[in-house]
């Protein structure tokens, strides 16, 4: 049986994104400091436009929640991630 080349890229590319989503995680839940490090160093305004600034706050508080609770909702997002790429395998072994 040989492997389409089609799928095989696109396996690769489910496994990076959510192999690096499942790192992420895994810095946010177990080492908190390093995790600020990172979001310092790449902490860049996409857009800035004023008229994002009322939302701000909201993502703010939220951010800020997210980081109090990390070791609650970290593996939350471990799981979800693993859970995700299995299930995009299992999408790429249907569509061959």
């Amino acid at each position: 049986m040989a492997l389409d080349p089609f799928n095989l890229l696109l396996a690769a590319s489910v496994f990076f994104v959510y192999g690096a989503i499942c790192t992420v995680s895994m810095i946010f839940t177990f080492a908190l400091d390093t995790y600020r490090e990172i979001d310092a160093k790449i902490m860049s305004e996409i857009i800035p436009a004023k008229t994002l600034m009322p939302f701000e706050k909201n993502i703010n508080r939220l951010d800020d929640w997210l980081i109090e609770h990390n070791k609650l909702i970290g593996p939350i997002l471990i799981l979800l991630s693993i859970i995700d790429m299995k299930l995009s395998f299992e999408l790429i072994n249907k569509l061959y």
